[in-house]
């Protein structure tokens, strides 16, 4: 499996795979234990959060098959959610995991993981989405702004649907919120008013080029 990986901005490292499949099983045990609604901050294996997706896929469709792979085309984690990872408290570890585990194994201090596949149709946006959430992770100026601005609308529609239909823990919301309102919203129902587009999209560009 090709990885490549290049840093965008300060702290912020990308990982671009070659294919969906390649992306969602090996981000999934990262991604989840860091939002996942079920499992953020549990130790759990890929049977038990199986046998929870199929129940709880996204956008409320019961289909009775584990679709993760095909559901999720952008991963972002933090760099301290590798830590149970390297102590082995999720052994085993894949091969997929261990290829991230070192990548990253001499990485110092705090810093964030996005990761994009070349299949996807939308791949700007999603890098795009990606990067916010590095920013807001690892750039506190960046982080203090955006929340400042998100204080002066009404957010609980926008934030009952990520509750809801893509399944984002309480805890990440503000981060989703503003990653989701630099790409206009992306693929949700709820629209983001027009002034909070434009506020996010200045902040955003007023750090990265990209």
């Amino acid at each position: 499996m090709k990885i490549e990986h290049k840093i965008l901005v300060d702290k912020v490292h990308l990982l671009i795979f070659e294919n969906q499949r390649d992306i969602t099983s090996t981000f999934l045990r990262f991604q989840e234990y860091y939002e996942s609604p079920e499992f953020r901050r549990k130790i759990f294996s890929l049977k038990d959060f199986k046998k929870w997706y199929i129940k709880n896929s996204p956008n409320g469709i019961k289909t009775g098959k584990f679709t993760y792979y095909f559901d999720w085309n952008g991963f972002n984690i933090p760099s301290y959610i590798l830590k149970p990872f390297y102590k082995g408290s999720f052994n085993p570890i894949s091969i997929k995991e261990k290829k991230i585990l070192d990548i990253f194994n001499i990485e110092k201090g705090i810093f964030y993981i996005i990761g994009i596949h070349k299949e996807s149709k939308t791949s700007d946006n999603v890098l795009k989405h990606e990067i916010a959430h590095g920013l807001f992770y690892t750039n506190k100026k960046y982080k203090k702004e955006i929340i400042s601005l998100l204080s002066k609308f009404n957010l609980d529609k926008i934030k009952e649907e990520l509750r809801s239909r893509a399944g984002y823990h309480e805890a990440v919301l503000d981060d989703e919120v503003q990653a989701y309102g630099v790409i206009s919203g992306g693929k949700l129902k709820i629209s983001f008013p027009k002034k909070l587009q434009v506020g996010l999209e200045k902040i955003y560009k007023k750090y990265t080029c990209w």
